[in-house]
């Protein structure tokens, strides 16, 4: 492994990462962040910080994720030295068929929505890995949806971008009075969403999944033409299950199985890993050919399996097995570019913590696109995702559209170990782009020998909402000349909206915890 440096390539260190003994929380948001620490500060777990993180962040955040949304969550257990994953995806509602959705799925609106499955999904967390009572972990989420909370840049930014927010009643009153988007700093007060939350926090995840908050969203659907009932809801679970993981450099690499994309990175790790260091350590150029190839032919060989495992199962063994691997690697080998793979472009928020006992979590929520679905419900507050949108509708493709079947998903929490310790979490928002940043990130430390903020900060490929390739406009010009050259049609392109925005975390040796947050979006570090 090539020994840490503080610059490289041209690219220096723009801010210092934040270290930690104790505890580490690194979100999208600063309070979100701190209330996590709180909660660590107050003899907690990670799942207990993780909770109250992913709570605020539903109520400040809405663009990229809500309590109407999901998540998928990878945990490590200090004591067991287990890693395991759970799947708070929810599925299709009840009459969901191609037939329905004949005319293409729909991106806005309450047939756009699935089951959310994040708030069941922090309960089942809880009852195993929790220590403060339920009730507590939601005072900070309570406290400004009801008090209010100053309105972010990147939330004002998103509602100028984005005008079918303005279209929905629910989301209009709130984010857009008298149709002009509120401006940063603005103070918004959910009433609504508090008492939802403050019910959540008494009643647990029944009074949302078989009781009022059923009711009231599956009712609203109803009345404006959605498939979503209450009966929906009722006895939705996430699901526990194994991570999958394959070998990068002296790392064990773990990331969520299908219906996630996290296959992919794995697949994409898979192709680069006998490439000399040099291939990754030099020119950008060559790199970047390598880690697009790689990308490309992953893609392409695994995307046909990202569905609902429990209706088609994905041959892991085979995506991750030796014959493919040695597929991937010969295209790698040629460097050259393949066919586009599909598009994609979502608002996701991000979570990693850790504490000093060696116990960590790793979650990436979402509603998908951007202020998902665009439909609120009045009465509870809760902004529902357009997850709807991860099907496809040909009957013939493992995933067509179907009732009580989950989509695709393409959220890629990322926890990579070393002789059996955390030493990495990776996560970022970013679509389908998600495996290809955190390829990146992760060969930035490993391979060139990148300090944690750096090798986030450091300018990188990407792809767009119609998977053409992109590249920082913090490149040289002669690099994009150079891949256009081998056949790569790049463009260049700068800012968050392709390049998310990650929040990382590394491990030392001595057990010091590392956080570092992007500079592409909001988002904090905090430790202590």
């Amino acid at each position: 492994m090539v020994e840490k440096v503080d610059e490289f390539a041209g690219v220096k260190l723009p801010r210092s990462p934040v270290y930690g003994r104790k505890g580490m929380v690194v979100s999208g948001h600063s309070l979100a962040s701190r209330s996590g620490l709180k909660i660590i500060e107050r003899g907690g777990s990670v799942v207990d910080a993780m909770i109250s993180t992913s709570a605020v962040l539903c109520t400040v955040l809405p663009h990229a994720t809500s309590f109407g949304g999901d998540a998928f969550i990878i945990y490590h257990d200090a004591d067991s030295k287990k890693t395991q994953g759970l799947n708070a995806s929810g599925y299709a509602p009840l009459g969901a068929t191609p037939e329905f959705f004949k005319d293409g799925m729909i991106a806005h609106g309450p047939n756009a929505a699935s089951v959310p499955g994040i708030v069941r999904g922090w309960e089942r967390l809880h009852q195993r890995h929790g220590k403060i009572p339920w009730k507590d972990l939601f005072a900070d989420a309570i406290d400004l949806a009801e008090n209010g909370h100053p309105v972010s840049r990147i939330l004002t930014s998103a509602l100028r971008l984005f005008d079918h927010v303005g279209k929905d009643p629910g989301c209009a009153e709130l984010y857009m009075p008298e149709g002009i988007p509120l401006n940063p700093g603005d103070i918004v007060k959910q009433p609504a969403l508090a008492e939802t939350i403050r019910d959540i926090a008494e009643n647990g995840s029944s009074t949302y999944y078989e009781g009022r908050i059923a009711e009231a969203l599956g009712q609203y659907s109803q009345d404006n033409g959605g498939l979503l009932s209450a009966a929906d809801f009722e006895g939705y679970e996430p699901e526990w299950v194994d991570t999958i993981n394959t070998d990068y450099r002296d790392l064990d690499v773990h990331v969520m199985p299908p219906n996630s994309y996290g296959v992919l990175m794995l697949m994409q790790l898979n192709a680069i890993k006998k490439l000399p260091e040099a291939a990754l350590t030099a020119r950008d150029e060559d790199r970047l050919a390598y880690l697009m190839t790689a990308a490309r032919a992953a893609f392409d060989e695994g995307i046909p399996y990202i569905c609902d495992p429990a209706v088609h199962p994905a041959p892991i063994k085979e995506l991750l097995g030796s014959e493919m691997t040695s597929r991937l690697q010969a295209a790698v080998q040629n460097a050259s570019p393949g066919p586009h793979h599909p598009p994609g472009i979502g608002g996701t928020s991000c979570i990693v913590l850790a504490d000093g006992d060696g116990n960590a979590i790793s979650v990436v929520q979402s509603v998908f696109h951007v202020f998902g679905s665009a439909f609120l419900e009045p009465k509870t507050g809760i902004l529902l995702n357009n997850r709807m949108t991860g099907f496809v509708i040909d009957p013939k493709h493992r995933n067509v559209v179907a009732p009580r079947k989950k989509p695709s998903h393409t959220l890629n929490p990322v926890m990579a170990l070393k002789n059996g310790k955390v030493k990495y979490q990776l996560t970022t928002p970013g679509g389908p782009a998600q495996t290809i940043s955190n390829v990146q990130m992760l060969t930035n430390m490993v391979d060139r020998g990148m300090e944690l903020s750096a090798a986030i900060e450091a300018p990188r490929w990407s792809i767009d909402g119609k998977a053409n390739i992109l590249i920082d406009d913090e490149f040289p010009d002669s690099v994009s000349e150079a891949l256009k050259g081998r056949g790569f049609d790049v463009s260049r392109a700068s800012g968050a909206s392709y390049f998310g925005s990650s929040k990382c975390l590394e491990v030392l040796e001595n057990g010091v915890l590392v956080g570092a947050a992007d500079h592409r979006r909001e988002a904090y570090a905090a430790g202590y």
